[in-house]
C-alpha cells in the first residue's frame, strides 16, 4: 500500500513538472550567414479553471546581439493533451545573422501567472561562406551610361536647395502665426465649456452598439475594435490608465493599482485579451460570448462613473 503511494505521488510530481515548461527550438543548428531560419519560442502548461496570463519577453528587431528578427507572429493556444488538460502557447519567428562562428542563445524567461519559467540555451552556428581568392577583384559587368530621369534631378535639387526652402516656409509660418494671435485678441471671450464625463462619453458608444447588436455581425475585428477602443478611452479618462496607446499587457499592468474591483478587472483583462486574438490572430467568438462582453463592459462603466456634484456657488449665480 505504501508503494502504491509513493508511486502516485511521484506520477504526480512529473506530471505537475511536464506540464508547465518553455522550450525554445531552432529549425536548424547552423545556416550560412544571412539566410533565414524558424525559431519557435513555447510554453505547455495546465489550466483547468481556463483563466491564466502569459507575459512574453518584448523583442526589438535585434533578438541577440548579433541575431536579428526578420519575422514574428502572434502568439496562439492549442490543447495538447486533453486527458491532463494541457495546453501550449507559442510564437514563430524567422531570424538571421552576419557575423560567422558560434552564438549562445541564453535562457529566455516566460511569465506563466505569478511564475517566470526559462527555456534551455542554444547555441547557432553560422558559416561563411568560402571567397576565390585565387582571383583579383573584377568588375561584374562592364561600366554603362545610366539616365538621369527628372524625378532625380529633383530630388537633387531639393537636397542642394532645402536650407532656402525651410527659410522661406519659416517666414511664411511666422507671418499667419502673428496674423492668428491677433486674430484671437480681438475674438470676444468666449464662456468655458466643461468637458463631457468619461462615463456619458462611454455609455453613449456602448449603448450604440447594443441598439445596432452589433455583436450579431460578421465583421468582428470591427465590433470588438470599436468595444475595446471604448473600453479603452474610459479608462483613460476616468482612471488616468495610458489604455488607448498602450498594449494589452501595459494596461493589464497598471490595472492592478487602479481603485477597481477584482471581478472587473477579471472581465477587463479577458476583453482585452480576447480582442487581441480575434484582430491578430483570427479567433472567432460565439455571438453570446460578444453580447456577454457588451453587457459587462456597460455594467463597468455603470458601477464606476463619478457622480455629477451640483456647485451650489453657480446654483446662486443662476438663482
Amino acid at each position: 500500500m505504501r508503494t502504491l503511494v509513493a508511486i502516485s505521488f511521484i506520477c504526480s510530481i512529473c506530471l505537475v513538472s511536464y506540464s508547465q515548461q518553455a522550450a525554445l527550438e531552432l529549425g536548424f543548428d547552423k545556416m550560412r550567414i544571412g539566410e533565414q531560419i524558424p525559431m519557435t519560442l513555447k510554453i505547455e502548461y495546465t489550466n483547468d479553471q481556463g483563466e491564466i496570463l502569459i507575459g512574453w519577453p518584448q523583442f526589438n528587431d535585434e533578438f541577440t546581439e548579433h541575431i536579428e528578427i526578420t519575422d514574428r507572429t502572434v502568439d496562439y493556444e492549442e490543447l495538447v493533451d486533453s486527458v491532463n488538460r494541457i495546453y501550449q502557447r507559442k510564437q514563430d519567428f524567422n531570424i538571421t545573422c552576419f557575423e560567422p562562428g558560434y552564438h549562445i542563445i541564453p535562457a529566455i524567461g516566460i511569465e506563466l501567472g505569478d511564475s517566470v519559467y526559462y527555456t534551455y540555451p542554444k547555441t547557432l552556428l553560422v558559416e561563411t561562406v568560402e571567397i576565390d581568392t585565387s582571383k583579383g577583384i573584377v568588375d561584374i559587368k562592364e561600366n554603362y551610361a545610366v539616365d538621369y530621369t527628372f524625378s532625380e534631378k529633383l530630388e537633387d535639387w531639393f537636397a542642394a536647395y532645402w536650407p532656402w526652402l525651410a527659410g522661406a516656409g519659416g517666414l511664411v509660418a511666422l507671418f499667419f502665426l502673428v496674423k492668428l494671435i491677433k486674430n484671437r485678441e480681438q475674438e470676444e471671450h468666449v464662456p468655458y465649456v466643461p468637458p463631457t464625463p468619461a462615463h456619458i462619453t462611454a455609455l453613449a458608444s456602448l449603448k450604440e452598439l447594443e441598439t445596432k447588436e452589433a455583436w450579431k455581425s460578421l465583421e468582428q475585428k470591427d465590433y470588438y475594435s470599436d468595444l475595446t477602443y471604448t473600453v479603452r478611452l474610459y479608462l483613460e479618462q476616468r482612471f488616468g490608465i495610458k489604455a488607448v496607446e498602450h498594449t494589452t499587457r501595459e494596461i493589464i499592468q497598471d490595472l492592478k493599482y487602479a481603485d477597481i474591483s477584482e471581478a472587473d478587472k477579471l472581465h477587463l483583462r479577458k476583453l482585452l485579451s480576447q480582442a487581441d486574438m480575434i484582430k491578430f490572430a483570427k479567433m472567432k467568438a460565439g455571438e453570446e460570448q460578444g453580447k456577454d462582453s457588451l453587457y459587462k463592459s456597460i455594467e463597468f462603466v455603470e458601477k464606476t462613473k463619478l457622480e455629477e456634484i451640483a456647485n451650489p456657488n453657480q446654483d446662486n449665480q443662476n438663482g
